[in-house]
């Protein structure tokens, strides 16, 4: 390795840390190194001062590397030079070879690498420099140059055999070069005497070769001493060959062939002078052979990469800007995706405009001009015969010497599915919160209205006044009717107390077919279509005929001239490619309720929000914007998913998917209710005092004696201290400092016989999740009335389970 202080390097990166970095690495291995990070700079410098070699990035703002090689070279014929890129192509690296570049290397660099390439850089140089004091071997130099630029290894070792037999003073002239693997030495080419039999001839490449190529590389600085070069092939295995003159050809530490040369006057030493021309040939050729085998791989590289381009799911594409617009690839995939093909593409320069979504148009129109910032930009293209897909495309600007932009190329995706996952996922993320919001509202609203509707059955009860008695039943209808809102708004946000069983949807519409055929009128069709062998799902039977309604009145709403509505029961496997589509269903086994309808239909818009709360075509006076949210609410708490597809002019259908159980049919019983009197101790736990005092009213007014506790903690000290046993608890669910469901855990060590009762206003993840009803845990929904109230707590009272 060469590490001399006399090595001068002039180094040119417009990274000016990567810069620095290199220089100071180049130092400490014994270089003398000079950086700049703009090329004019760098070029006066070659003006003003001698340097060994040339290391310059090929990517620069002002001037690429091979333009920047060029004028070098201009300055310094001798100049040897090495192109750095972190973009290497096959066009760039086959230019810098045209301009003069010895090698090039990659970034980020290994050391390991750059080491032997400047070492077998800075030897060409020392050749080059030491050939032009020889005026007898300018010429075998200037053949030399051209050798080093051939394109194919048989080109270059025959043009450099014949260049040695040519000086006169060779009786004969052989190239060995090695086998693919690496085990023998086969005579390539073959001059002069016994050139014939020589031609073909194989030595193994022995100890004694290796160890003499190791030592020679070294020795050829002092070409006096001929001993040094005598060639390592024994006579006895090659009779023919001169035991003369061998040379090592060697490229960037690697063996690539070795020259023999037999003066035809055997007597006479050698001269120092031709040993250095058969070393700069031997040199040269073996750059020739290396750069050969490099454009070879390059070759292969490109037909490897342009087998990948052409075979790729995406899009590849280059189009060229200058001097006029135009494709000079496209690959194959283009035709699934737009109907179109390459050659399509390559006659009409012009046809991604035409492809592209004419909103996007002035999107793309400034990506050719080199206008978008990043290298990521997001179409949509509207393909022949197909729907709207969206693009995802990452592209590469070119620019020429000048800076001027001449080409883009890069890889467009179509990204369809993708924007409709995220699109589901914001309008479910949409849901959920507008969800927790109507719940949150629900429940406060609970409270006060069971305290409304509460006070007004007890004062109709009080009041004999024909009209008192009048607005009284009027202030308890309308509490009636605000507590159907609030159940709605508790099914969308999926807080209401569902009670599921194992149902058949199939019998569950054919007992409502009679009702909905009333409620859509005569000009409506009803048609029914179920799968014989449908499967069963557990849902809340009451909660899904609600779903149907809701879904059915839509329908009709939306045909005011009549027309046909059709529901459908069927079994549906969903798969992967179903899952991917839909965000939030998982592949499985399902029971699929469908409602169509041949109505007006509805646009892309008015479907994005079909199901939030109190969105609604409709006219005002008309409906409240509930059912359809009701419907998603309980779907969605029931495991289930429901979908909407619609265009207008076309109709829509719903489809709802709920999840298929291998379980039996639960008979669905209604409660009968008993007398709801009594005498038994009740403790009341309710955080909010107007409510906790109307329950104990309503309570006392029926016999019972009530006991009231504003926290859980007053719940507990009166277990503790009151003297007489308690037959019920009635507590709310979410309290400050303890829920309803731990305070109970905590009663029934003290009271092991007593009943629980919980109520809420909406209920979270402590009573759905947590499964309290499927457990046989009674429940009251808020706003509760004197009736229901009475008719659960006898209920609960009488039956034998305990909390």
């Amino acid at each position: 390795m060469i590490t001399t202080p006399q090595a001068r390097l002039l180094i040119v990166d417009d990274e000016r840390l990567h810069l620095s970095a290199l220089c100071d690495t180049l130092e400490q291995e014994g270089y003398s190194t000079t950086g700049f990070t703009i090329a004019k700079e760098a070029l006066q410098a070659l003006r003003d001062h001698e340097f060994d070699l040339l290391l310059t990035d090929l990517m620069m703002p002002e001037m690429d590397g091979i333009s920047f090689l060029q004028a070098a070279l201009e300055i310094d014929k001798t100049l040897v030079g090495i192109v750095m890129t972190g973009h290497a192509t096959i066009p760039t690296a086959v230019d810098a070879m045209r301009m003069g570049a010895l090698d090039y290397v990659l970034k980020p660099f290994k050391l390991s690498v750059v080491l032997p390439v400047i070492a077998r850089a800075l030897k060409v140089r020392r050749l080059r420099m030491e050939n032009l004091q020889l005026l007898e071997t300018v010429g075998i130099y200037e053949l030399s140059m051209a050798i080093a630029f051939a394109r194919d290894s048989g080109t270059i070792i025959r043009k450099m055999a014949e260049a040695v037999f040519q000086q006169g003073d060779a009786s004969s002239v052989s190239v060995f070069l090695p086998t693919l693997d690496g085990k023998e030495l086969y005579v390539a080419v073959s001059l002069g005497r016994n050139a014939d039999s020589m031609q073909g001839r194989r030595v193994p490449i022995t100890y004694a070769i290796s160890n003499w190529v190791a030592r020679t590389e070294k020795l050829f600085s002092s070409p006096e001493q001929r001993s040094d070069v005598q060639p390592p092939i024994p006579a006895s295995t090659v009779t023919e060959i001169a035991t003369d003159v061998s040379m090592p050809m060697l490229a960037n530490g690697k063996l690539m062939g070795i020259l023999n040369f037999s003066p035809d006057r055997p007597q006479r030493p050698v001269p120092p002078g031709r040993i250095k021309t058969l070393n700069i040939l031997a040199g040269t050729a073996a750059s020739g052979l290396h750069a050969a085998s490099l454009l070879e791989e390059l070759r292969t590289a490109e037909q490897r990469y342009r087998r990948l381009a052409d075979n790729a799911p995406d899009i590849v594409f280059r189009y060229e800007l200058l001097p006029q617009l135009r494709c000079v690839y496209m690959s194959p995939s283009v035709k699934g995706l737009t109907g179109y093909t390459p050659e399509d593409f390559y006659a009409d320069p012009e046809l991604s405009f035409k492809l592209v979504h004419k909103e996007d148009r002035p999107l793309l129109e400034a990506l050719f001009r080199g206008d978008v910032q990043g290298d990521t930009t997001t179409l949509r293209w509207q393909p022949r015969q197909h729907a709207k897909i969206w693009i995802e495309q990452r592209h590469v600007f070119a620019h020429d010497k000048d800076g001027k932009l001449i080409a883009i190329e890069g890889i467009a995706r179509d990204i369809t599915e993708r924007i409709n996952l995220e699109e589901q996922l914001r309008h479910s993320q949409r849901m959920e919160a507008v969800g927790r919001l109507a719940g949150g509202v629900a429940h406060d609203f609970n409270n006060l209205l069971t305290v409304i509707i509460g006070r007004a059955e007890i004062l109709l009860g009080r009041v004999a006044d024909e009209r008192g008695r009048r607005d009284l039943d009027l202030i308890r209808q309308t509490g009636s009717r605000a507590a159907a809102l609030t159940h709605q708004l508790l099914a969308f946000s999926r807080k209401q107390v569902l009670q599921p069983k194992v149902i058949d949807l199939k019998t569950l519409v054919a007992d409502a077919e009679k009702m909905l055929t009333r409620v859509i009128g005569e000009d409506i069709k009803l048609t029914v279509r179920s799968d014989p062998g449908l499967g069963t799902v557990k849902a809340d039977p009451g909660q899904m005929e609600q779903v149907i309604m809701n879904l059915v009145v839509n329908s009709r709403d939306a045909m005011p001239e009549g027309g046909t509505i059709t529901i459908e029961t069927a079994n549906a496997d969903l798969d992967e490619s179903y899952s991917r589509q839909h965000l939030e269903v998982r592949p499985g086994r399902y029971v699929m309720l469908a409602v169509s309808d041949t109505g007006q239909g509805m646009d892309a818009e008015t479907q994005a929000r079909i199901f939030e709360p109190f969105f609604t075509t409709k006219d005002k006076d008309r409906g409240t914007g509930l059912g359809l949210s009701t419907v998603y609410g309980i779907v969605q708490q029931s495991g289930g998913e429901i979908w909407v597809y619609s265009e207008l002019g076309q109709g829509t259908t719903f489809k709802i998917y709920l999840p298929r159980v291998d379980e039996p049919i639960e008979a669905i019983t209604q409660p009968e209710y008993k007398d709801a009197r009594g005498t038994e101790t009740i403790l009341v736990v309710e955080d909010e005092e107007a409510v906790r005092e109307l329950i104990r009213e309503i309570l006392q007014l029926k016999g019972y004696t009530v006991l009231e506790a504003g926290s859980p903690h007053e719940a507990m000290s009166i277990c503790d201290t009151h003297d007489r046993s308690i037959d019920l608890v009635i507590t709310d669910v979410i309290m400050p400092g303890m829920n309803g469901p731990a305070l109970a855990g905590r009663l029934l060590s003290r009271l092991p016989h007593v009943k629980i009762i919980y109520m809420s206003g909406y209920t979270d993840a402590g009573i759905v999740d947590s499964g309290l009803l499927d457990s046989g845990h009674a429940f009251l929904q808020k706003p509760l009335s004197a009736e229901s109230l009475a008719r659960k707590v006898r209920e609960v009272l009488e039956s034998e389970a305990t909390g």
